[in-house]
């Protein structure tokens, strides 16, 4: 398996999976750190449960969980709720790839404004005045810019 990392947002904690029993949340959690790149954990039961220290009964009776839907919310649900699916080869994260995409606008938004405080601080301002890039980039997410808008205004404002 190669390394890799698994953003865990607060908004786990809000979660209806997090009403379940510790065993579920201890596998949701092993899960979410387990996955590869495509979002499949790719071990049998008995692997995940020495990852997770716990048993293989307690895995597969977690798993259970986690691949049936959702009943304890009344909204739809992506997945009807389910957060696993089984595959020929492990389990799929089924909202992997949602939480990848939320991690990127988060570290691209957080990179953005790095690179602006880099570019404020070189040029001599006013300050209580702000930048042009500052205000248009303010102005772009006022008006619900996507994340490429952005960059383009970092940079035509870097490269000069």
């Amino acid at each position: 398996m190669k390394n890799s990392f698994a953003p865990i947002f607060t908004s786990m904690l809000d979660s209806s999976v997090w009403t379940e029993d510790y065993s579920v949340r201890v596998l949701w959690t092993a899960l979410l750190a387990l996955k590869e790149s495509d979002h499949v954990v790719r071990l049998t039961a008995f692997q995940i449960a020495r990852r997770a220290n716990m048993t293989e009964k307690e895995v597969i009776k977690a798993m259970n969980i986690l691949c049936a839907p959702d009943t304890k919310r009344l909204e739809k649900q992506p997945f009807d709720g389910r957060r696993v699916k089984k595959t020929e080869d492990g389990w799929m994260v089924l909202n992997g790839q949602k939480y990848e995409d939320l991690m990127r606008t988060v570290s691209r938004r957080a990179y953005n404004a790095r690179k602006q405080r880099e570019y404020r601080s070189k040029k001599p301002l006013h300050p209580s005045l702000p930048s042009a890039g500052e205000r248009e980039y303010e102005q772009a997410i006022r008006a619900g810019a996507n994340e490429e808008q952005l960059d383009a205004i970092v940079e035509k404002y870097l490269k000069k």
